[in-house]
């Protein structure tokens, strides 16, 4: 794996093997059994986008972490993560309806992503309040599913509020350097 710096290999025991990995990247440690990872528990929820900010990340991976014994608790995580992307973007003050309508008349979000945010917004609030969260059994992979896609949705608004106008911004000094080297 390209992320390993340095893995120790733990003799086999009855046909399997244990590793334990540091990250390259983060610094942190896995342990793995053969080829399954079972610390940390990311769950089946994506990856964070690479230019999430660190501590919407943390929030991401909080939420990957527990969707496995709580999707209740992840979905109120992601909710948590949103608003903070919001906030990484300049939408700072009001209620979290407020910073997403602002944020989508200032055009950074598009109208599609407002509306699917404000499913992501809904669904977090149901999380976190006791009456609105109908846990029905038979709706247990429903849900699971529903709120995988709302790890997908978060990666795609870190899309839309930071990677796009960051990698824009790049393109705009490099272009404009380029005019300015060769002049008028």
């Amino acid at each position: 794996m390209k992320l390993l710096r340095q893995a120790f290999k733990v003799p086999k025991e009855k046909g399997r093997e244990l590793w334990i990995a540091l990250c390259q990247y983060c610094g942190s440690f896995s342990l793995w059994l053969g080829e399954r990872m079972l610390y940390p528990q990311t769950g089946e929820a994506p990856p964070p986008h690479p230019d999430m900010p660190p501590a919407i990340r943390e929030l991401y991976e909080e939420a990957r972490g527990v969707l496995p014994a709580s999707p209740r608790a992840s979905a109120a995580l992601l909710r948590v993560a949103l608003e903070g992307l919001l906030e990484e973007a300049g939408n700072e003050k009001g209620s979290l309806a407020d910073r997403l309508k602002r944020a989508h008349e200032e055009g950074k979000l598009t109208t599609q992503t407002y509306k699917l945010a404000g499913v992501l917004r809904l669904g977090g609030n149901a999380a976190a309040h006791y009456e609105l969260w109908k846990i029905d059994p038979s709706q247990g992979q429903e849900d699971r599913e529903m709120i995988l896609a709302l790890f997908e949705f978060l990666n795609e608004v870190t899309e839309e509020l930071i990677a796009k106008p960051k990698r824009l911004e790049e393109m705009e000094q490099k272009l404009s350097r380029k005019l300015r080297e060769e002049g008028p």
